[in-house]
């Protein structure tokens, strides 16, 4: 995995989700629960942000840790979806780059092949990990 410190913005981020979308077949986005001032009304939010892909929801769990980040003593919910058309479209109409995904909207992106991670965004900290090949085929694309 490659560390970047680079937003990928505008139309290259829809191209970036554009490549992952052919090459994972699921992703992730973290709600970290320290964040939230009142949970039950963060939730619901969270939920009607994603009324139109809910049925693309495979799990929601609570988490100490996720790809970018530890946490010692608190949790975070990690939504995890199918990522298809419709969730690509999602992606792309819910955001104009990677580091985005935080304040308003649920951060830290995850993309994943089956059980391996292919993308993880740490918004906060404004870098990403990227599997090599991933990133060679988005910069000749590019």
């Amino acid at each position: 995995m490659l560390t970047i410190y680079k937003n990928i913005k505008g139309k290259q981020y829809k191209k970036l989700i554009d490549l992952l979308s052919r090459n994972c077949n699921r992703f992730a986005f973290v709600e970290d629960r320290r964040m939230m001032e009142i949970e039950e009304e963060r939730l619901a939010f969270v939920d009607d942000m994603i009324s139109d892909i809910k049925w693309n929801l495979i799990e929601k769990r609570i988490q100490r840790e996720w790809e970018t980040t530890r946490l010692s003593e608190d949790t975070a919910y990690v939504f995890y979806f199918h990522l298809n058309h419709a969730t690509a479209e999602f992606l792309k109409e819910r955001s104009h780059s990677l580091f985005d995904w935080i304040g308003e909207l649920p951060e830290d992106l995850m993309f994943y092949q089956d059980e391996k991670c292919i993308l993880a965004v740490c918004s906060h900290e404004e870098y990403f990990f990227v599997d090599e090949s991933i990133w060679d085929q988005f910069l000749r694309k590019t």
